[in-house]
């Protein structure tokens, strides 16, 4: 991660992508968050629904922020949501008609 004037670049697959001090706060927060849960899962063997909000939190900004998208379906042209997401660029990624 290198700074460039208040925005992190970062490498991702091979690519450089710029984050802002804005995004990295957000991310600190989360990855507290995840921490936390994880120690919470580890120590009592459960979880709390709060928990699972934190985590499904945690991945949309994932894949906003970092541009991850679902793979696009070989049969149809909707979104494979329940498979593996792929990056924006990816041949493979689901295009919305919205975008």
């Amino acid at each position: 991660m290198k700074d460039t004037n208040n925005k992190f670049k970062v490498n991702l697959d091979m690519k450089d992508i710029l984050v802002t001090e804005e995004q990295r706060l957000k991310f600190l927060q989360l990855h507290n968050k995840l921490k936390e849960t994880i120690d919470y899962i580890s120590e009592c063997h459960d979880i709390r629904l709060s928990e699972v909000s934190m985590l499904d939190e945690l991945l949309h900004h994932l894949h906003s922020s970092l541009k991850f998208v679902p793979q696009k379906d070989s049969c149809s042209d909707s979104a494979k949501w329940y498979a593996d997401y792929v990056l924006e660029s990816d041949e493979t990624a689901w295009k919305s008609i919205n975008d």
